[in-house]
């Protein structure tokens, strides 16, 4: 018989399980229950990273729904049944401040983000699937069954995205005279971040749509409070840090030092676990995020991450080290310190266009709109590694190599006179090499800088170009289009040959 009066127990937090109990998010029953519902099918809970801290801390309870592996949960679920989340790339927050700065030249630009509490908590499970997503607490003989999709199942993300897109659409149907087609609003997953001018009372209005639209879809306890920021010039959303003033985003320094000492271990290691495979792509996603020429090296982890199972190890060959060596040279770039806002994933126009091209004999470069061309003949000792890799060599000294080697002395040859030509406030400068061969971006090895001393071309966060090469200095000739002939005494390039002969 259960007492009306007597001693009541006041807590100061309510425990975890008891709280998504009392919300109608989980069942929390007798274990003898299994003897009845022998249909119940029983996933252990697990504990993944939280907020970049040690599991062993700091963690965030999961229903472990990948095991057992091939008979799991999320193995047996039809793909063609889960709706595939389609988020759009975070260049779109750089866009819309650079937007907003242009219709606003006088007013600060801020962000403001805000979060969905619970997020794949609001999604209930039919009452004919709950039987697939239970779990077991042995100690104190429990049965937990998840009544919502639970975090830590294949189709969680994408039955959300359903959700989240609802709060978009409404947040962004509302407007107001600074925003007449309807307030910015950009969501990833639970993260709905907000960019808007600061002109009159826009600020409030735009961060109470973002409330209201929440509210709305969700209730008023999907709210968190705790994760809505101020609203900032200067805000980190997303794992980076984005600036309206400076018109940069960068990577924040905790998660370079991560990346660097993950990096650092595995090319130490002999082999890496999934586990450990996973949270390497983890730290390395958000530097391929800034830097446009580590997306292909990432991509290419990720497909091979894709055919790992949980107690296969991958073994850390030498090439691999040469892998993760390019990518500590890449951590340690001033790029992850600011890229430009008009850089950020799509590249604007170009300022200029140089015609690149390379034979067994030389060089050349032709920058048309300024009527200048430049030719470069091979010395004897690149003329006997050209001879020496068509003999077998490995020595990297390819057709690509060498239209890519072109366009790193163009830079340096004509990178101030560019600079003093095009004088800009804060975007960089914006070159565009092109080259016939389109197999050389493509078969030249990105890792070639750290395996051959040979060359290496790039530009700082301040848009200043930089080559380094160990050769000897080039001895280029440099010509007017004007008064161009067919004067060198070693066979012309096809490009300059063709511009020759028109």
């Amino acid at each position: 018989m259960i007492a009306r009066e007597g001693v009541k127990v006041h807590l100061k937090k309510t425990p975890n399980i008891r709280k998504e109990q009392d919300a109608w998010r989980c069942l929390v029953l007798d274990a003898d229950r299994l003897d009845q519902w022998p249909e119940i099918i029983i996933s252990p809970f697990g504990v993944v990273d939280k907020g970049g801290n040690d599991a062993s801390i700091s963690g965030r309870t999961i229903h472990d729904l990948s095991y057992p592996e091939g008979d799991s949960i999320n193995d047996c679920t039809d793909p063609d049944s889960v709706i595939k989340p389609e988020n759009s790339h975070c260049d779109a927050v750089a866009t819309e401040i650079l937007r907003a700065k242009r219709e606003h030249p006088h007013a600060k630009v801020e962000i403001i983000a805000g979060d969905v509490a619970s997020s794949f908590r609001n999604i209930s499970i039919h009452s004919n699937s709950v039987y697939l997503f239970a779990g077991q607490i042995e100690e104190e003989n429990v049965l937990v069954i998840e009544l919502s999709a639970p975090f830590g199942w294949t189709g969680s993300p994408g039955f959300y995205e359903v959700v989240g897109g609802a709060i978009s659409h409404v947040h962004g149907s509302h407007y107001n005279t600074a925003n007449p087609t309807g307030f910015f609003n950009y969501h990833w997953v639970d993260d709905h971040i907000n960019v808007a001018p600061n002109v009159d009372t826009t600020l409030s209005e735009a961060e109470r749509s973002l409330r209201f639209a929440m509210e709305a879809i969700l209730g008023a306890e999907a709210i968190n409070d705790e994760k809505f920021t101020q609203w900032k010039t200067r805000q980190r959303v997303l794992g980076l840090e984005f600036d309206s003033v400076a018109e940069l985003v960068s990577m924040l320094q905790a998660k370079i030092d991560k990346a660097r000492g993950i990096v650092a271990s595995a090319y130490s290691a002999q082999f890496l676990t999934r586990k450990a495979y996973r949270s390497l792509m983890d730290s390395l996603r958000h530097v391929a995020t800034c830097l446009r020429a580590a997306r292909p090296s990432l991509q290419r982890l990720r497909v091979r991450e894709s055919h790992l199972n949980r107690f296969q190890v991958v073994p850390v060959s030498d090439e691999m080290k040469q892998d993760l060596l390019w990518w500590w040279l890449v951590l340690h770039t001033p790029h992850l310190n600011g890229v430009s806002l008009e850089f950020f994933n799509v590249l604007p126009p170009p300022d200029i266009v140089v015609e690149v091209d390379a034979s067994d004999f030389g060089l050349c470069a032709l920058d048309t709109a300024a009527h200048r061309a430049l030719t470069y003949q091979f010395s004897k000792v690149e003329t006997d590694l050209i001879n020496e890799f068509k003999a077998g060599s490995p020595n990297g000294f390819d057709i690509n190599f060498r239209e890519l080697l072109s366009c790193g002395f163009a830079v340096h040859t004509w990178a101030p006179r560019w600079e003093a030509a095009h004088q800009r406030d804060k975007r960089p400068l914006h070159v565009h090499f092109r080259i016939d061969n389109t197999s050389a971006p493509g078969k030249t090895s990105y890792r070639s800088e750290i395996r051959e001393p040979r060359c290496s071309s790039a530009y700082s966060a301040g848009g200043r170009p930089r080559i380094d090469y160990d050769f000897q200095r080039p001895m280029w000739q440099e010509l007017t289009m004007a008064v161009l002939t067919p004067a060198p005494a070693y066979l012309l390039t096809r490009l300059l040959r063709l511009f020759l002969h028109h």
